[in-house]
């Protein structure tokens, strides 16, 4: 009789213990699907990706003035040469071709003045520039009286990334100038400035 009832305890015992081990096992299995799902978040936290786009090569340009041919920055001596008179009398002309080249990257505006390193003289005589070698034409500008420094009243005047203007300066004594009772010597100086294009 004593055994019998402890059958029932016996099956009891039993079915704790395989609802132990089930429970045991699930428990693993959960665990095991959390790590599986924690490495299923993290593979796909991986999937990330990035493009770039590269422009091409960026320089800085520069503008350069030069006059005469050979082009220098300053005296062009062939310029020097032809443009000067030992005995400037009322009415005398002189002439002298003269290049203007850019050497530099980007196009330019230039525009010209014209001063006398002797104002006396300078007061006698009278500039023009023509647009072409031979100083014929229509003058692009022309300056009466050379004492300080005048602009020639032109519009800036174009010059392309290695082009080239060719132009004509003419020096002359006004008629009717009064000539000083000692002879007074000096040079005319043309400067041109130029302003870089926006391309």
């Amino acid at each position: 009789m004593a055994r019998l009832r402890d059958q029932p305890r016996a099956r009891e015992r039993c079915r704790a213990a395989g609802r132990a081990l089930v429970s045991a096992r699930a428990r693993a299995l959960m665990s095991i699907g959390i790590v599986l799902g924690l490495g299923a978040v993290g593979t796909m936290a991986a999937w990330n990706d990035s493009s770039t786009a590269t422009s091409g090569e960026f320089t800085t340009g520069r503008i350069d003035i030069r006059v005469g041919d050979p082009p220098v920055e300053v005296s062009p001596p062939a310029f020097a040469t032809a443009l000067r008179n030992s005995s400037l009398t009322p009415g005398a002309v002189v002439t002298a071709p003269l290049l203007v080249s850019n050497t530099g990257t980007v196009g330019f505006e230039y525009t010209m003045k014209v001063s006398a390193t002797d104002q006396t003289l300078g007061a006698l005589l009278s500039s023009s520039i023509f647009p072409n070698a031979s100083c014929t034409g229509t003058a692009i500008g022309t300056v009466d009286g050379i004492s300080g420094s005048k602009p020639f009243a032109n519009a800036p005047r174009s010059v392309v990334a290695r082009g080239s203007e060719q132009l004509c300066v003419s020096v002359s004594m006004m008629p009717g100038a009064t000539l000083p009772a000692t002879p007074v010597t000096g040079e005319v100086v043309y400067t041109f400035d130029a302003v870089s294009v926006s391309t």
